[in-house]
């Protein structure tokens, strides 16, 4: 630090600050940062990552942090450190001095502590470089580094920087004439030359003219005598041309025929070999196609059989379906209702569904149709009764919303239902007492209707 802080009060630590903080490695950064657990708090805030491309916010928030603190040693120690290596010409130097023996000896002399590092102004003067300034301000305001009042004069004066930054402007004017005068005298010998350059030119292209032309004379000569001899040549090469042509194109004829010929041989002996092999395969197809036919033959007559055998059956079958209708259509109703051994129950049953079918006055009961034709049209009213019930809430509104007409014109069918449902269960006892009273087991073990026995 200074001897006098005053010093400090005209210098912009904040932009000292940002460039020292814009220097620092990412990697290094990276470590303050998670190394500051409040700092690495605010940055990872909100989802965030420490990654490169978010480096401006990190460097933002703290840059924003630090002037919070006003620059304090506690928050910029740590991107100091960060920053100190990055010059490695200055940090070589000055890392090399603060280890040597000789500053070893200067702070016993000087009775400083080990945390004490002061340049003395010899050593200041070897290492401080204008060129250098900012770098050096950087040290000023944020290193422990100690320097005197005078040394922080010198680092903070800009006057030095301006000098030395006019003695390089008048430096590069002089050189720049210095290089105006040297292009002016390049310029002059370049049109020297090249005034030089188009004369001889000019004369070369004269003499390449005259020799153009001589020479085009002597080509013309040599091209008649060329042209001569080129025709004689051309003549006796065409003559020994077509010559070596015709024993060339009859060498030719005769290997390519001879080739042929043996090629047609190979043809004709492997076409021979593929008729007898076609031959064989046929007469070996034409015996299993015969096979083959009386197989077909065989099975179509066995499926004729097992198509009349089906036929058979079938016909078997409808009239054993139709047994018990054949039986039922043969029995006198009121004779069964007088002959079987009803119950009272079932007797009562019988004559009061008798009543509410009012069937004829003789009381004969027929059946149209077969015992399930008949079933199924007892079975009708009390199917439609579930349905009209069951789809009651779309049916009521297709019938106009008249919900106590729509169910007034249902009180019938219950009634109707109820009497199928009594006169199926009627039915369902008769027949069993029919079949199990009335008809003997002997006379359904044949396929037969049985005949109506004799009365004694």
């Amino acid at each position: 630090m200074l001897v006098n802080e005053s010093k400090l009060q005209g210098v912009n630590t904040k932009e000292l600050f940002t460039r020292m903080l814009s220097e620092v490695p990412w990697a290094s950064l990276k470590t303050f940062v998670q190394a500051n657990a409040p700092l690495l708090k605010l940055a990872t805030i909100g989802g965030h990552r420490l990654e490169p491309k978010h480096r401006d916010r990190i460097d933002k928030l703290v840059l924003r942090e630090a002037e919070k603190a006003n620059f304090a040693q506690a928050m910029t120690n740590g991107v100091f450190a960060a920053w100190y290596p990055v010059h490695e010409e200055l940090h070589k130097k000055l890392e090399d001095y603060f280890h040597s023996d000789e500053y070893k000896q200067y702070r016993q002399e000087q009775t400083l502590g080990e945390d004490d590092y002061v340049l003395p102004d010899a050593k200041f003067d070897e290492f401080f470089d204008i060129d250098h300034l900012q770098e050096w301000r950087v040290l000023l305001c944020f290193s422990p580094l100690k320097f005197s009042d005078a040394q922080a004069d010198k680092i903070l004066d800009d006057s030095q920087g301006n000098s030395r930054l006019v003695g390089r402007i008048r430096e590069l004017e002089e050189r720049i004439a210095t290089f105006e005068k040297r292009e002016q005298q390049l310029i002059g010998e370049s049109n020297r030359l090249r005034e030089s350059q188009q004369q001889a030119q000019a004369e070369a292209q004269e003499s390449r003219k005259a020799l153009r032309q001589a020479r085009t004379d002597a080509d013309a000569l040599t091209v008649r005598i060329d042209r001569s001899q080129a025709d004689g040549r051309r003549l006796k090469e065409q003559l020994d041309a077509a010559q070596a042509s015709q024993q060339t194109v009859e060498q030719d004829l005769r290997q390519k025929l001879g080739a042929e010929c043996i090629r047609l041989q190979k043809d004709v002996e492997r076409l021979q070999q593929q008729l007898a092999s076609w031959q064989t395969r046929y007469e070996e197809q034409r015996l299993q196609n015969k096979d083959l036919e009386a197989a077909i033959h065989d099975a179509r007559r066995e499926a004729t059989r097992h198509q009349d055998v089906a036929a058979q059956a079938s016909a078997n079958a409808r009239h054993l379906t139709g047994f018990a209708d054949l039986i039922l259509q043969r029995i006198d109703w009121p004779k069964v209702g007088s002959s079987m051994k009803l119950t009272p129950r079932l007797r009562l049953q019988f004559n009061s569904l008798i009543r509410k079918l009012s069937y004829e006055q003789d009381r004969s009961l027929t059946i149209e149709g077969s015992l399930a034709e008949f079933w199924e049209s007892l079975m009708a009213p009390e199917r439609d009764l579930i349905k009209n019930i069951a789809q009651s809430n779309s049916l009521e509104v297709m019938t106009g919303g008249d919900v106590a007409g729509y169910w007034m014109g249902l009180t019938d069918s219950f009634g109707d239902v109820q009497i199928s449902l009594e006169a199926r269960s009627v039915i369902l006892k008769m027949l069993h007492e029919i079949f199990y009273q009335v008809i003997e087991m002997e006379d359904l073990r044949e396929p037969i209707v049985p005949q109506p026995k004799a009365k004694p």
